[in-house]
């Protein structure tokens, strides 16, 4: 009894997502002289833009009134602390160097005293020379260790030597690989690419423009304010405006669906203006584009695996050609 409680718990909670990703996510796109709008909603609720938090009222922080005596206290301790502070003496000497000259007294002064207390005389130091000035006697050699200078003549060779010398018969200048192996490479190399590639190419196609055919323009309106001066010239313009507006909506229902509402292009003459009042509505639903990506996944999978089964067919009947060779080879030995 609990498990079937369960599992209409279960069934519910799935139905209410699936209700819920079947609501559109919609974007309202209004484009015109005045600026580009974009208002993103889902059911019921501004996605973007947000609307803006309203600022918390400041609370009132009433200021506790001191009674008049107080301020009496406050007076007589001030006079405390200046008395309590010493005086500083006035000398011509900069305060840092008096004070390094006091702790360096009181420092001496201690020393003085501990060593008349203890009694023992101050140890001296001994001096011992650095390891520097060691190094220093170690490395001086006398003149009898002195090596002998090794004097070696450089033939210095002219400017026609040095542009035309003749390279030794054992030393071989490595050659570049040529242009032609480099390409060669690169081309197998993307070669071997698009094979792995291949198979999943007309998939990916397919599940593409399914992916672009699920968002649908509603409510469309195009409206277009072409002129110019001249009459001629604004009917050559109003002409060209026109196929051009209803050849690219052609084009974008080739790839999206689009549902017209309106589309016109007024003619102004004697005037030089070029006005646009553009509306749509985008739709879109999460549940068609979880449900492409799903089917993409599992056709995925069947040329994965269907390719890997190929291949170790192939590997298998290589190991059955290699085996039967080796045995003929048995045979005529």
């Amino acid at each position: 009894m609990i498990a079937i409680i369960v599992l209409w718990i279960l069934l519910g909670i799935i139905a209410v997502i699936v209700i819920l990703l079947h609501f559109s996510l919609t974007a309202h796109i209004d484009l015109d002289k005045k600026g580009f709008e974009l208002r993103v909603r889902y059911m019921f609720f501004d996605i973007y833009p947000r609307k803006p938090k309203k600022p918390k009222a400041e609370k009132s922080s009433k200021k506790s009134e001191l009674p008049e005596d107080s301020f009496d206290d406050f007076e007589e301790f001030d006079d405390d602390i200046e008395e309590s502070l010493p005086t500083v003496p006035t000398t011509d000497e900069k305060p840092v160097e008096a004070a390094v000259e006091k702790f360096a007294s009181e420092v001496q002064n201690e020393a003085v005293t501990e060593s008349e207390v203890t009694g023992e005389p101050e140890k001296e130091v001994p001096e011992v020379e650095s390891t520097d000035a060691q190094e220093e006697h170690e490395d001086v050699p006398t003149t009898a260790d002195k090596p002998e200078k090794i004097v070696v003549k450089q033939e210095k060779k002219s400017l026609a030597g040095k542009l035309f010398h003749k390279k030794d018969k054992g030393e071989e200048k490595s050659k570049p690989r040529t242009k032609k192996k480099k390409k060669s490479s690169k081309l197998d190399e993307l070669k071997a690419k698009y094979k792995t590639v291949k198979p999943y190419i007309p998939m990916g196609w397919k599940y593409f423009r399914k992916l672009l055919k699920a968002v649908r323009f509603t409510d469309t309106k195009i409206i277009l304010d072409v002129g110019k001066e001249d009459a001629y010239d604004a009917a050559m313009l109003y002409g060209k405006v026109q196929a051009g507006l209803f050849n690219g909506i052609a084009m974008l229902a080739g790839i999206f669906t689009v549902k017209l509402k309106k589309a016109d292009v007024n003619c102004v003459f004697n005037e030089k203006t070029f006005g646009y009042d553009v509306h749509t509505i985008v739709r879109v639903r999460p549940s068609t584009i979880i449900a492409i990506g799903f089917c993409m996944g599992v056709n995925f999978l069947k040329i994965y695996l269907s390719g890997r089964r190929k291949k170790k067919r192939a590997a298998k009947r290589r190991k059955k050609e290699l085996a039967a060779k080796a045995n003929e080879i048995k045979v005529t030995n």
